[in-house]
């Protein structure tokens, strides 16, 4: 796990904590392949075909691997106790299958597994409206100030809690991720700590 370095700008006010586990180049060229199996594999549980090098099981128990070795790090360098979150995908839930959900799903696996740790808070922010995909748009000036809040229905359970927000890739000037965590502090989240799986170079 490595340190990440978001500094506040027009879509933070807040210094945060943040880590990732590795680097993500392009799909071929990734320390985190997992991660485009559980996002786009098109078969079903059962499927033992590999896509990007994984099977969807083989990708589930990678990321459980990952999360037991980082969050469990994240949990004992801090004296509060940590709510996961997961920023959602782009579009709303029934435009996916659910063989493409399988990266928020594994985590509110790990969080209920891990209890003694962890409150599971993977249900605190929804979906509602459809963005773009900025990852094959390119759209980034789609990316407005407080696209989150207009775009999610965000609990007001997260009120008082502190956040450990999960996202599978981070991108640097995109500022999806800085929105979200501003989001949360404007919803009276008491602290965030950011984690992604992998980071963008």
């Amino acid at each position: 796990m490595k340190d990440l370095n978001i500094e506040p700008n027009e879509f933070l006010q807040h210094r945060v904590t943040a880590y990732y586990h590795g680097y993500h180049r392009r799909w071929d060229d990734t320390e985190v392949g997992f991660i485009n199996t559980l996002k786009n594999d098109p078969g079903d549980f059962n499927n033992e075909t590999k896509d990007f090098g994984f099977t969807l099981i083989g990708a589930q128990k990678r990321l459980c691997e990952i999360l037991k070795e980082d969050l469990v790090e994240i949990a004992n360098s801090t004296k509060n106790r940590l709510t996961i979150c997961v920023i959602p995908r782009s579009k709303t839930n029934q435009s996916y299958k659910a063989s493409q959900l399988l990266f928020a799903s594994t985590i509110k696996k790990f969080a209920l597994a891990n209890g003694v740790l962890f409150d599971d808070g993977t249900g605190y922010i929804t979906r509602v409206a459809d963005t773009p995909t900025t990852h094959i748009t390119h759209d980034y000036e789609s990316i407005k100030i407080g696209i989150s809040k207009k775009t999610c229905d965000i609990s007001t359970d997260v009120s008082g809690r502190d956040i450990l927000l999960i996202d599978d890739i981070y991108t640097k000037s995109v500022n999806i991720d800085e929105d979200f965590i501003q989001a949360l502090y404007d919803k009276g989240a008491n602290s965030v700590i950011f984690y992604a799986i992998g980071s963008t170079i």
